[in-house]
């Protein structure tokens, strides 16, 4: 079934955030290791406004399905970030008002290259669109994965109940971009051809040039580690891999696996340290 453009505008807006528990959350306050990924968090969705450049660009300025979608996208996607600031600080953590200024200027040579060479295609081949598409709803399906993950492992119950309604908002935004990649992948094989590429060659788990080094590994075997959580790694990528021309695709499982394991290395040259 078609997704309707103009419903699914008109049930956007900010998470909604005036009614959590900010009196729980200060009295349980957060974890290091929930700080940590809730600024990851934070710094991936303040960071989706240079994420849409990439986006809105080319053909894809034509097609009034997708300007429409991105306005409203880029929007809850910002409030995401606020939200999580909001509840950082009623959690007894410091947040930083100008840190979405100071991260435009982290981005690495190799998201530079890609943002290059995904404005050239997207100007040259309308197909491209399709690669865009794949490449959002694998990153909202793991997005609302995490959100979900956070959820059943926080004492703090704010931050329990802003990551369900993060997640909610997330999947929304993963059922926009599945359907247009599966009706534009559908009907053309060089659009297929392209966006196996990107995915298979070029993903990464998203945020991965925001937050530093240490945060991307910390959060997967935070968030992933456990039998629950690696099954939701597993069922997104089985989902991305119902998409035309992108079947048996298997680089979530691969790069968080190895993210995780890369994680638990560290921890056990740290407590060998601390025993020695």
């Amino acid at each position: 079934m078609a997704l309707d453009i103009d419903r699914f505008v008109e049930l956007s807006g900010a998470v909604k955030t005036d009614d959590l528990d900010w009196e729980g959350a200060a009295v349980a306050g957060v974890t290091d290791e929930e700080a940590r990924i809730l600024r990851y968090m934070a710094d991936t969705e303040t960071h989706t406004i240079v994420y849409m450049r990439d986006l809105l660009a080319g053909h894809s300025t034509k097609d009034p399905e997708i300007t429409a979608f991105l306005s409203v996208w880029v929007y809850e996607e910002l409030w995401h970030g606020r939200a999580i600031d909001k509840v950082l600080r009623a959690s007894g953590r410091e947040v930083n008002p100008r840190r979405a200024g100071e991260l435009v200027g982290t981005v690495t040579w190799m998201e530079r290259l890609e943002a290059l060479l995904s404005s050239l295609l997207a100007n040259s081949t309308p197909h491209f669109i399709a690669t865009h598409m794949a490449w959002g709803a694998l990153n909202e399906f793991t997005a609302a994965a995490s959100y979900m993950a956070l959820s059943r492992r926080t004492q703090n119950p704010a931050v329990r109940e802003l990551c369900k309604r993060l997640a909610e908002q997330e999947r929304k935004h993963f059922a926009f971009y599945f359907e247009q990649a599966k009706r534009r992948l559908e009907r053309s094989r060089l659009a297929r051809v392209m966006a196996r590429f990107a995915l298979t060659r070029l993903w990464s788990p998203v945020g991965s040039g925001v937050s530093g080094a240490d945060a991307l590994p910390l959060t997967a075997a935070y968030l992933f580690g456990d039998e629950q959580g690696w099954e939701d790694i597993v069922r997104a990528e089985r989902r991305i891999s119902q998409l035309p021309g992108i079947e048996g695709f298997t680089e979530p499982t691969r790069q968080i696996g190895a993210l995780i394991a890369r994680h638990r290395a560290r921890e056990l040259t740290a407590t060998a340290a601390t025993a020695g």
